[in-house]
């Protein structure tokens, strides 16, 4: 009797398995996008697993050596940072951002500081030829026998390339692209996208060489594939930016080998990215100093604090209904901070239009920027500015109190840092504070309380 096929359905948006066909994923809510994928059979009623004659003994963890493995350095001091102190051997990174961002500028780059340490590089680019990447290496001066390039797109021949040549530093131009030859899918599916990052992974460990790949995004913001290509790598980076905008965020959102969260500026520049060290000039405008509407405040992103300019706009409105909009914060942060503002100290904010703004184009959704938002709002709404030198930290309660943050010391510091003499903070931190010399520390319990900060 012929043993009957059961077919594979996946889900090309969530990585979803289906014993069969629907219009609509259960798991993601999204339409037409399961499709029929080869390459495993979950749903078999007699899966067979065969059982290995060698294996490799487990060892007791205390009799494990500890780990001194010396960092590979990018030749970019923010990109290490934002590593954790550099590329870890064997360590496979994934890349994520829009379209024109600057992901093969970005990987142009760290070759070219690379290079420049006698190290060599293997770029392996799908979406463009040799001839292609060669044009912006020239324009950008990348000009050298240590960086080889290559369109291959097989990930079994990618695996034995780098374990042939032998590079100190690997770049996929992007995992979208790769296929493995065994597998009938199309590039990019789920099934491809999974088993071409488990062939990179296995050689990075293998070899001990770094690579580093770039991914799509989806319209969402997200990396495109399932969540289990995230999972796989050991860092995930994300790579931020508007293309009218000169000014572009490498964030670490996953990191095995450091913090989440750490922040890099670069600048886009003809010739390529530049590293951006003094962010005073980025987040902060001077030009702002002295007018209604604009606060200075802190931000923590993984292991370093921010300074930030929150700036609002607060005008009668022509509408029916006023409206709320923010570029940097969240919109419905923005919102609720409105509502308290109007029950607690009794201005009419119902009647005016609100817009909230970031300096810089930082996106950043954290509670310690609730009071800088009051107070730019406040600031704009009876058009007083706030006071030179001075700054706010602090989360807003739905009944108008002021509550403690965490991290308060690194802030201050960054403050001190951008020439902050006064810092309006809540009552609570100041237990765990430590004396600054040169800085004013004002603790405040309300929102009420914040009277001193303007003119």
């Amino acid at each position: 009797m012929k043993k009957k096929i059961s077919k594979t359905f996946l889900c090309q948006s969530c990585g979803q398995e289906f014993s069969r066909w629907a219009g609509k994923c259960e798991s993601c809510g999204k339409w037409n996008t399961i499709v029929e994928e080869s390459g495993g059979d979950r749903f078999s009623s007699s899966p067979s697993y065969k059982k290995s004659a060698v294996y490799k003994e487990p060892v007791p963890i205390d009799s494990i050596p500890s780990d001194d493995t010396k960092r590979l350095s990018s030749g970019l001091s923010e990109l290490d940072l934002v590593l954790g102190g550099g590329l870890v051997p064997g360590s496979l990174i994934l890349v994520g951002g829009e379209p024109g961002v600057g992901k093969s500028t970005l990987i142009l780059e760290i070759s070219r500081s690379m290079i420049s340490q006698g190290r060599k590089i293997l770029y392996i680019s799908g979406e463009e030829s040799a001839a292609q990447v060669g044009l912006r290496a020239a324009r950008m001066n990348v000009l050298s026998e240590n960086l080889l390039l290559s369109s291959e797109t097989y990930a079994e021949n990618i695996s034995a390339m780098v374990e042939d040549i032998a590079p100190d530093l690997v770049f996929v131009d992007s995992i979208q692209t790769l296929t493995r030859e065994a597998l009938p899918n199309q590039a990019g599916t789920v099934t491809q996208l999974r088993e071409c990052t488990q062939v990179l992974l296995e050689t990075a460990k293998r070899t001990g060489i770094p690579i580093i790949m770039t991914g799509h995004i989806t319209k969402d913001g997200a990396i495109a594939g399932p969540k289990v290509l995230e999972h796989l790598v050991d860092t995930v980076l994300y790579f931020e930016g508007d293309k009218l905008n000169y000014f572009r965020l490498l964030r670490a959102v996953k990191n095995r080998f450091g913090a989440v969260g750490d922040l890099a500026v670069f600048e886009m520049l003809e010739s390529g990215l530049k590293e951006v060290k003094d962010r005073q000039r980025v987040f902060i405008s001077s030009l702002t100093e002295g007018k209604s509407g604009s606060v200075i405040s802190s931000v923590v992103e993984g292991s370093r604090a921010l300074s930030v300019e929150v700036q609002a706009l607060v005008s009668r409105t022509n509408y029916s209904q006023a409206r709320r909009m923010a570029e940097g914060p969240d919109t419905r942060r923005l919102i609720l901070l409105a509502a308290v503002i109007e029950k607690y100290l009794g201005h009419t904010l119902s009647e005016c239009d609100i817009f909230g703004n970031l300096a810089g184009g930082l996106q950043v959704d954290e509670p310690a920027l609730d009071l800088a938002i009051c107070a730019s709002i406040l600031s704009s709404y009876t058009e007083r500015p706030v006071q030179s030198g001075f700054a706010v930290i602090g989360e807003v309660g739905l009944s108008g109190e002021v509550r403690s943050v965490g991290q308060v010391s690194l802030r201050l510091k960054e403050l001190k840092g951008v020439g902050i003499e006064t810092v309006f903070l809540p009552k609570g931190n100041l237990a765990e504070l430590e004396k600054i010399p040169g800085m004013e520390i004002v603790g405040i319990s309300a929102l009420r309380e914040l009277e001193g900060l303007f003119k």
